[in-house]
């Protein structure tokens, strides 16, 4: 009986296991072909092998504003897509092809945060020191907080420093003779305490590039040539100031015209950006590739360990108090369907996009010769990564009150003005994750590259009110010099008719308030003559002779208003002489008007261009 009970045992554990094995045999094709069927369709949902022709659909709905683009989109291991559209030269027709160039912009950054982490990885920085360490003594006199900063604050764009906006982009190769000079010449001052705002910073990512300098032994350019492009042979980019490091690219350079986003022409686009590691790399489409798709192999030579590429993916920031990735040693989350990594360039001609979803292993570049583009460098990237819907990251949809202002300004020097700019969150219409933290001191909107602080009522009605009153006071000096000058005239033609004593009691202080009105107007023309410089990305050395000369108007017109009103006030009151004694107080508050907006503005500060 025992034996039959076991042969009985043995045969159903055969027959067990012949079931598992057919019904494996049976399910292995299904599960197979669901494998096959995700491997094949990309985050947005849309299938791989439909890609080209998404593609090109889009591409022809707006081809009226199309110059010229170039896109690559990749897997883990393949290439999935790549092609060229419209033209480097629309005039003259030259076609996008494999051998166009096309500058990276900020994407340019994203080379100075994986040389960061190789020699993090090789023991010779450490993300979380002092980067005092690493710089000259005394480098960085531009600090206001006793808190160090560290390399993770450079790459998490939370140092504090203040925007510059001079010098940026020159025409002049000369004007700048290396990345240490032009670092040290506008060193932008520190207004945040570090890890506390985010404020997108070229100055700061430069100054990263730097630190791989003083560690590496050679220059920035040197170093990403040899550990980076050499390493991928990214034989077609180029790097330094005037793009010299690579003569090829140099010369291709010159081929490419740039445009509007409505296709009209951009004369004379190329400039040298002074803090190059922040955005001066230009290349081919296919260079550009290599590197996006390296970062997506942890296998690629670009780092040695796993453990290295895992920590540069990693948050190292995030949306005020949520989970959610900000910041990624210095690869910004960027909200589609899905969380995708990577970075954006602009320049005064081109636009650019490096974008990587590592959860699915999917990759795309795409390159224009349009500035501010975003057809093709935001909304086409839709038909890869999918449409961003704000659900997907947060259900809080609570547009906060009261006024805020982009940290990314400038609140210490004479372009303090800049951040006169204030606005609010459209949560139906703002197309980007924004997250309102207020943890801190101050509230704060959180959006990808920068926060929006909150600011006071009292602060925005006194500042917008300083403003206004100073256009007010530019307004009646101009209509006063008229109105002066049309009564001199009449008063030449009846001068008989009009007593003496009148005619010297008005000319006591005629020349003070006509001397007031020039003044005011005088400093305005300086302050369009600032603004025609910015735009026209004038050196930096044009505004320092403005400035001073600001300065030197606001001690006269201070001089002249106290002046003023002493003498104002001993003369007579007779009817006449009381309504030139109201004139001559107008004139004396709008003389103090401008002399504290000069003040309050730092119009003053030459020194701090």
């Amino acid at each position: 009986m025992k034996v039959i009970n076991r042969k009985i045992r043995k045969m159903g554990g055969t027959l067990t296991s012949l079931v598992i094995l057919l019904t494996a045999i049976l399910t292995a094709p299904a599960n197979a072909i669901k494998t096959h069927a995700a491997e094949q369709t990309l985050p947005s949902g849309i299938e791989k092998v439909q890609l080209e022709a998404k593609v090109d659909e889009y591409v022809a709905k707006h081809e009226r504003t199309t110059a010229g683009m170039a896109v690559a989109v990749f897997d883990g291991t393949d290439e999935l897509f790549k092609k060229y559209y419209g033209y480097v030269d629309v005039e003259d027709q030259i076609a996008v092809s494999e051998d166009s160039v096309f500058e990276w912009g900020s994407a340019t950054k994203l080379l100075v945060w994986v040389s960061v982490m190789q020699l993090y990885e090789q023991g010779k920085l450490e993300l979380d020191s002092d980067i005092s360490d690493y710089l000259p003594d005394g480098f960085l006199s531009n600090l206001s907080y006793d808190m160090p900063v560290t390399m993770l604050n450079l790459m998490n764009h939370n140092a504090g420093f203040q925007e510059v906006y001079v010098d940026v982009m020159v025409t002049d190769a000369d004007y700048i003779g290396s990345l240490e000079e032009a670092l040290r010449k506008h060193k932008p001052a520190q207004i945040y305490m570090p890890g506390t705002v985010t404020a997108y910073s070229n100055w700061g990512v430069a100054l990263a590039g730097f630190i791989v300098e003083q560690v590496s032994g050679v220059s920035f350019s040197e170093y990403v040539h040899e550990n980076i492009f050499e390493p991928l042979q990214m034989e077609h980019s180029a790097l330094s100031l005037d793009l010299s490091d690579n003569e090829w690219v140099q010369q291709k350079r010159k081929e490419l015209q740039c445009y509007t986003t409505e296709r009209d022409l951009i004369p004379d686009c190329f400039y040298h950006i002074t803090l190059y590691p922040a955005g001066m790399c230009t290349s081919t489409l296919d260079d550009f590739e290599k590197f996006a798709a390296a970062l997506l192999r942890e296998d690629a030579v670009l780092l040695r360990r796993t453990e290295t590429w895992r920590e540069m993916f990693s948050p190292s920031a995030y949306f005020g108090e949520t989970d959610i990735p900000l910041n990624c040693h210095g690869f910004w989350m960027i909200p589609f369907g899905v969380q995708t990594l990577g970075h954006g360039g602009n320049t005064v001609g081109c636009s650019s996009y490096l974008l990587l979803d590592r959860a699915h292993r999917t990759g795309a570049v795409v390159m224009t010769n349009q500035s501010n583009e975003k057809v093709y460098n935001r909304d086409m990237m839709e038909l890869i990564f999918g449409r961003y819907e704000r659900s997907h990251y947060t259900d809080d949809n609570a547009v906060p009150s009261g006024g805020f202002r982009t940290a990314r300004t400038v609140r210490r020097g004479p372009f303090k003005v800049m951040s006169l700019s204030y606005g609010n969150v459209d949560a139906e219409g703002e197309d980007q994750l924004w997250i309102f933290d207020g943890s801190g001191e101050r509230g704060r909107i959180v959006f990808s590259y920068e926060d929006h602080i909150q600011t006071s009522l009292l602060l925005f009605i006194m500042e917008a009110g300083l403003c206004f009153l100073w256009i007010v006071a530019f307004g009646f000096s101009a209509v006063s010099l008229v109105i002066r000058g049309i009564m001199a005239l009449a008063r030449r033609c009846r001068e008989r008719n009009v007593p003496k004593g009148m005619r010297r009691g008005k000319q006591k202080l005629g020349w003070w308030s006509t001397a007031a009105a020039v003044l005011q107007l005088a400093v305005l023309l300086l302050l369009v003559l600032v603004i025609r410089n910015v735009s026209a990305l004038a050196v930096g050395d044009t505004y320092i002779w403005m400035f001073a000369v600001i300065g030197v108007l606001a001690a006269v017109m201070g001089a002249l208003c106290i002046y003023g009103l002493v003498r104002n006030n001993k003369s007579d009151r007779s009817f006449l002489k009381k309504r030139q004694r109201v004139f001559n107080n107008v004139t004396a508050f709008f003389l103090l008007v401008a002399v504290t907006n000069v003040l309050y503005w730092n119009l003053f500060m030459f020194w701090e261009v």
